[in-house]
């Protein structure tokens, strides 16, 4: 897949902070964590979304049910794939990543992006500042986005930002939000 020519970044670091972008065939979204300072490394990438209708839907990782159909499709509804999260943890430190992709958003009003943090939900004391998390979001038509996952709070979801359907203009907004699973949507 080739490389977007970007923009300078923009870094949405407040909550509610928000900005439009535009995006015509591929919108790249990923969840960078890690780092030698990081001591969690259980995140996991999971979008969820609102349709037009109101139904409600998302794109899970592979480790969720370990089905291939819950990674999404770029070729029918919901036009979003979870590239997977196989990749063996970095033995150097370096950040690990996990990468959707994004072919259309026409039928979807409101998509939210979120990530599971597994250390939590086994009840462990760990803070999403922690995990030294962000979001980078890339268009094809060269706009990069990022919104730091800097919570000092603990809890299993990370609600980083959420991406607005408006006619095709599209607005990123830092939700900064830890929530339980049953109140994600």
């Amino acid at each position: 897949m080739a490389e977007f020519n970007l923009k300078k970044k923009v870094t949405l670091r407040k909550k509610q902070e928000q900005v439009n972008f535009t995006f015509d065939d591929m919108l790249k979204i990923k969840l960078f964590w890690g780092g030698i300072h990081a001591i969690l490394r259980h995140l996991r990438f999971s979008p969820l979304f609102k349709k037009k209708d109101g139904s409600v839907g998302g794109v899970f990782s592979s480790d969720y049910r370990d089905k291939k159909s819950d990674l999404g499709s770029l070729d029918q509804f919901p036009y979003i794939l979870h590239l997977g999260d196989d990749a063996e943890e970095p033995v150097d430190y370096s950040e690990d990543t996990e990468q959707i992709n994004v072919t259309s958003l026409e039928d979807i009003d409101e998509a939210y992006v979120c990530f599971i943090h597994y250390a939590t939900i086994n009840e462990l004391d760990a803070t999403y500042t922690e995990a030294n998390a962000r979001i980078e979001v890339q268009s094809d038509s060269g706009d990069y986005l990022e919104v730091l996952a800097d919570s000092p709070d603990s809890g299993p979801v990370y609600y980083v930002c959420s991406i607005k359907n408006s006619g095709g203009i599209y607005t990123l907004k830092n939700a900064s939000q830890v929530m339980n699973p049953g109140t994600c949507l």
